[in-house]
């Protein structure tokens, strides 16, 4: 009887001292590199857009917006992905009949509340410019001094029921843990079956400038 019942008692024992041996000690650091994702923090980042017509510059932006970046912080250029998503109800310019003409007339944002690009490739480029700033401690690869690198960002571009794939150039810059993304990419209406606008008599290029600075950064607790 004592070797069957002595036999439960060490499969417990040696599995214990496996979960013990699982368990980092207290106060190690998680091993660096390896894929994570950051949200993109709005509040201290900015979506921008720019029409024309004859003789007039309109400004315009996104009041809301959210979005992550994936990627590898030790190795940049080792894949990596992007998500945004814009709510067409909150794009605006500064002029409430404009808007009001411009989310239910061109982009019925009833009908199209999302605005959705995804990634699907991005090229990341060699260094081009080292940040003044020391490098953290305890970091190495391209988490040291947030060096600036050029980017080309290839994705679907998801606006009024029409998928439009997209080349998006950004200058980025990886620091301490907060990535940052800067850059300017052209749009067409007609691209997404979006009439032209007209307001009155004038009417707009069929073109418009979108510019973007995003910060990615670690999740608040």
């Amino acid at each position: 009887m004592r070797g069957p019942r002595a036999a439960p008692i060490v499969v417990l024992a040696l599995a214990c001292l496996q979960a013990a041996a699982a368990v980092p000690a207290a106060g190690a650091m998680p091993a660096a590199g390896g894929a994570r994702t950051l949200p993109i923090d709005p509040a201290s980042s900015a979506l921008t857009f720019t029409i024309h017509r004859p003789g007039e510059t309109i400004e315009g932006r996104a009041r809301e917006f959210a979005g992550e970046v994936g990627l590898n912080p030790v190795d940049l250029a080792a894949g990596g992905s992007v998500t945004l998503r814009i709510v067409a109800s909150a794009l605006e310019t500064g002029n409430r009949m404009r808007d009001r003409k411009m989310r239910g007339s061109y982009l019925e944002v009833e009908r199209y509340p999302e605005i959705l690009f995804k990634s699907i490739s991005i090229k990341v480029g060699p260094e081009r410019e080292r940040s003044e700033s020391p490098p953290a401690t305890g970091t190495r690869g391209a988490e040291r001094g947030g060096t600036q690198r050029r980017a080309l960002v290839e994705g679907v571009l998801s606006l009024h029921g029409v998928d439009r794939t997209l080349l998006v150039p950004a200058a980025i810059r990886y620091d301490t843990g907060t990535l940052t993304a800067e850059g300017s990419v052209t749009l067409r209406y007609s691209d997404h079956g979006i009439p032209v606008p007209r307001f009155l008599w004038l009417v707009m290029d069929d073109e418009i400038v979108v510019r973007f600075r995003f910060v990615a950064g670690p999740a608040a607790p």
